[in-house]
């Protein structure tokens, strides 16, 4: 048979665990808001650090492209110039080979009809 004294002492026993449950429940949850916490900080730390990347890698493509272009300009230019002077000094070739070429295009579009 069960004494009264052993189990008022376990129902007691019982109680105690049952505090230090809740108590260790309750440290669990502010300990897990602290590491939301934490990880929330760090991710804006994180996008704060990809945005900073992100602009200096556009801005090192801008700068990129405005030196292609300037690079491409300057080709363009001196086939321009080089292409002047080449019908400059062969003009009737050139224009030889425009009428040419207008002829053919000409017979090509005449042909479509």
């Amino acid at each position: 048979m069960v004494k009264k004294d052993d189990t008022s002492s376990t129902d007691a026993a019982r109680d105690r665990i049952g505090q230090d449950i809740s108590k260790e429940i309750q440290e669990l949850r502010a300990d897990v808001a602290a590491l939301v916490a934490s990880l929330k900080d760090y991710g804006a730390l994180g996008a704060g650090e990809l945005k900073n990347r992100a602009q200096g890698l556009s801005d090192e493509a801008v700068a990129d492209s405005m030196r292609n272009i300037k690079e491409l300009r300057q080709q363009v230019e001196s086939l321009q110039d080089h292409l002047e002077k080449d019908v400059r000094a062969h003009p009737l070739a050139w224009m030889a080979g425009a009428l040419g070429l207008g002829v053919l295009f000409g017979l090509f579009l005449s042909r479509r009809d």
